[in-house]
């Protein structure tokens, strides 16, 4: 694919020899992310509290791949734990000698106040915090896998993020107030989702900043407006009307939804034309968010937040 031609699922290349995290990948836009890169011959691990859904979802992947063999795997991680995070990266790398492709896929929207046992709001722990620990654990994995790659752009980092950050959450971080307990009004449940994706967002302009040159490269995205069972968590009269919405907006498929998600880890165009920034369906630079990926003090103060807020991790 080159130039402004449109990437499709035939555009992601063979994917022989790779090994690849998506959490998450057990339903919605992960699961059509972990099935075409899987039928393009990479090992995926798909990240989930739950093996008998992943199990199921596995099942379901192989059944769609007919006599294709697909290479699929269970990692048991609970991202509303940060023991369980940590826990998983040491069993994923007891398994494997090397990590290709890391997407940070699964999420939480629109979810009532509750802090989890690590003491965090649960979409600022879910959405950017134990995502931030997956990484920053698997990163020498990744580092190592880079060094060994002839290529500089092989092996990436892919965060979830949304363009509703823009709208609704806050213009800056907010450090002294992840959790965001105090916050009124009808959107307030979306303004702390809008929160932890602007995290996601900076995080993956610092992981770039930090690591590129040693070969490990990072993206943040927009899958579209997919109808997936996100939507469904808010309670409130403003999730309601969010619902209904939904319902008569012009929405994407999860498979068109992984497109952007395939073209960030897999396209050789992304690194090309966009190493730390933010993309929109599908492969196009999205500007709007351009003030966070480029304000280095305000992102490297978000690292240095969330590394003390980790390092207690067991």
């Amino acid at each position: 694919m080159h130039g402004n031609a449109k990437f499709t699922a035939k555009d992601v290349p063979d994917l022989t020899g790779y090994v690849v995290i998506v959490t998450g990948g057990n339903s919605g836009i992960g699961y059509q992310t972990c099935l075409q890169l899987a039928l393009r011959q990479a090992r995926v691990y798909i990240g989930g509290r739950s093996g008998e859904r992943v199990s199921k979802a596995i099942e379901e992947m192989q059944t769609a791949a007919g006599t294709t063999k697909l290479d699929l795997h269970f990692l048991q991680i609970d991202l509303q734990n940060l023991s369980s995070v940590k826990a998983a990266a040491t069993s994923f790398a007891q398994r494997e000698s090397r990590l290709d492709i890391l997407i940070n896929n699964a999420g939480i929207m629109g979810v009532p106040y509750e802090l989890t046992t690590d003491g965090y709001e649960l979409q600022w722990q879910v959405n950017y915090l134990a995502p931030y620990l997956l990484v920053s654990c698997l990163m020498p994995l990744l580092l190592t896998t880079a060094s060994q790659s002839p290529s500089k752009d092989r092996v990436r980092i892919v965060n979830l993020s949304s363009e509703m950050t823009t709208l609704l959450g806050p213009k800056h971080m907010l450090l002294d107030d992840v959790n965001m307990p105090n916050h009124k009004g009808m959107t307030v449940l979306l303004q702390r989702y809008s929160h932890s994706k602007q995290g996601s967002i900076r995080h993956a302009k610092e992981l770039n900043d930090r690591y590129s040159a040693q070969g490990v490269t990072a993206y943040s995205l927009h899958p579209g407006v997919v109808y997936t069972n996100l939507q469904g968590a808010d309670p409130s009269c403003f999730g309601s009307f969010m619902q209904l919405t939904m319902k008569i907006t012009p929405t994407v498929t999860p498979q068109e939804g992984a497109l952007n998600s395939l073209y960030a880890a897999t396209s050789p165009d992304a690194p090309a034309k966009g190493q730390g920034r933010f993309f929109v369906p599908v492969g196009k630079l999205q500007k709007s968010v351009d003030k966070w990926i480029d304000d280095r003090e305000g992102n490297a103060k978000l690292w240095e937040h969330s590394e003390r807020a980790i390092q207690h991790i067991n």
